[in-house]
């Protein structure tokens, strides 16, 4: 059975935002990945263009960018 690599299509964001308890700067780093393969479709059943996959991880990180954060040093002690 032959193995298929898909094109992956990664976006990498970051954000620092204030610690919900302490107040102090937490930094975070996280990638977004999809892959532009046929099983990767619109609601449709049109595979989806790398513009596609580009638009939906923007929308994805936007939102996790504006998350609150907590440190685990401060979850740990709350």
């Amino acid at each position: 059975m032959p193995t298929y690599r898909f094109e992956q299509v990664p976006l990498t964001a970051k954000k620092s935002v204030p610690c919900t308890i302490c107040g102090k700067q937490v930094r975070r780093q996280c990638t977004f990945m999809q892959t532009i393969s046929p099983f990767n479709k619109h609601p449709d059943g049109i595979p989806k263009s790398r513009i596609d996959i580009l638009q939906e991880l923007k929308a994805q990180a936007n939102k996790w960018e504006t998350a609150a954060e907590t440190h685990p040093k401060c979850e740990a002690a709350a």
